[in-house]
């Protein structure tokens, strides 16, 4: 990639943090402030992400038996008009709740927040939509998989991660808040430095495996980023809590998938380039500015390796 002419246009931007990993090393490492590569950053939804990496694991090592595993395994007194939702429609978030998230802008879930009782509020919120037909961006089902994935075993997702995540990539510095029930936040609610984030891209990049170790299935990744449901103004496709975008469905030159944080945080991967990218931002109503300049980067130099063949 010519990182010189990206360089240029993060400069315009309140870009924070942008690094680029390709072919095995760092190509690009832009901090806008001497501070920025030492600073937790808030990165707010990928922590979906990485929730959904946890319950991949999970599977992988018998806690949990799969991802079409009844929500009534977990929650008996599950309304009845519920009883056909699986753990398949919360990582597609394709529950068929009502749930006003992500759409006409962003609106923050206040009213789930402020509920005495997160995992009930999720719970009794009515169907209106058919389950497994339409994505509709649903903080709550992140957080009933944190829910599920203590109660499966044991442990919060914050000590899960510390075990079978975390620990192996060496990520030690973070935060992440619970809910007033001790649960790790499933949505959002965790700090983060940008060179960790660039692990987890790795670790999706190099299908699991880190260092030798496999730390999830291939198999989990493959499905994560595979594009199943559209989603606002064809922003992306959605898979299992990351966002796809595939050149049948894009105007894209290769596949790309990413997790995504309000305000612009990212990590992004691009397998066919053997690319992974991070991008720290604070741009409150313009998060997907970034997005489009990591893609009109990438079709530029496209079309330029197409002229020089």
């Amino acid at each position: 990639m010519n990182v010189n002419a990206l360089e240029k246009e993060l400069k315009k931007n309140r870009i924070n943090t942008f690094l680029v990993h390709q072919n095995g090393k760092l190509v690009m490492e832009y901090y806008r402030t001497e501070n920025c590569p030492n600073q937790l950053n808030k990165i707010n939804s990928i922590t979906k992400s990485i929730t959904a990496t946890l319950i991949g694991i999970a599977i992988d090592k018998g806690y949990i038996e799969s991802i079409h595993t009844p929500l009534t395994a977990f929650f008996p007194k599950l309304p009845k008009e519920k009883h056909g939702l699986t753990m398949y429609q919360l990582l597609t978030m394709t529950t068929g709740e009502a749930w006003e998230e992500f759409g006409n802008g962003v609106k923050f879930p206040t009213f789930f927040v402020r509920s005495v009782n997160w995992t009930n509020y999720v719970l009794k919120r009515p169907l209106v939509e058919q389950p497994g037909t339409k994505m509709n961006y649903n903080s709550g089902s992140s957080h009933l998989l944190s829910y599920m994935l203590q109660h499966a075993t044991g442990i919060c997702a914050a000590q899960f991660a510390d075990k079978y995540l975390f620990g192996p990539l060496n990520i030690t510095d973070y935060e992440w808040e619970q809910d007033p029930q001790g649960i790790s936040i499933g949505g959002f609610g965790m700090k983060m430095k940008a060179e960790d984030l660039l692990k987890l891209g790795l670790l999706y990049l190099h299908n699991g495996e880190w260092k030798g170790q496999q730390i999830v299935s291939p198999d989990w990744i493959q499905q994560s980023c595979e594009p199943l449901f559209t989603t606002y103004e064809r922003i992306a496709s959605y898979g299992f809590h990351w966002w796809v975008m595939d050149k049948p469905g894009f105007d894209v030159p290769y596949k790309v998938y990413f997790a995504l944080g309000y305000a612009g945080q990212y990590v992004i991967i691009v397998p066919d380039l053997h690319l992974t990218a991070v991008i720290s931002s604070h741009m409150p109503r313009k998060g997907l500015v970034p997005l489009q300049i990591f893609i009109e980067h990438l079709k530029q130099q496209f079309i330029i390796s197409l002229n020089c063949r």
